[in-house]
């Protein structure tokens, strides 16, 4: 069963928000098919998918006042959000 745990999450220079993901337990063929077909900037590492994902700030999971102060809640809902695209977009695969 893959995992998805939020690596690091910020704001660059010129305002673009990002979240890192880091996706693990993938067969090598998820992760080829992955690597091939995801759109954001990714990397393998150690056998893990490392993902990044540029938002606006209206689209930024973290951007929320509410975000501030349950900040464990809403990285772990994201983690949950993206596991199950993840999984749903490896079904295309199929």
């Amino acid at each position: 069963m893959l995992s998805v745990k939020v690596e690091d999450y910020g704001e660059t220079e010129d305002q673009m928000h990002y979240v890192n993901y880091r996706v693990s337990d993938l067969t090598e063929k998820e992760l080829d098919f992955l690597l091939n077909n995801l759109e954001g900037e990714t990397i393998v590492e150690d056998g893990d998918l490392l993902l990044n994902i540029f938002y606006s700030r209206k689209f930024f999971p973290f951007a929320s006042d509410d975000a501030h102060f349950k900040l464990e809640d809403f990285i772990k809902r994201e983690e949950i959000e993206m596991t199950y695209f993840i999984a749903s977009f490896l079904e295309d695969m199929k």
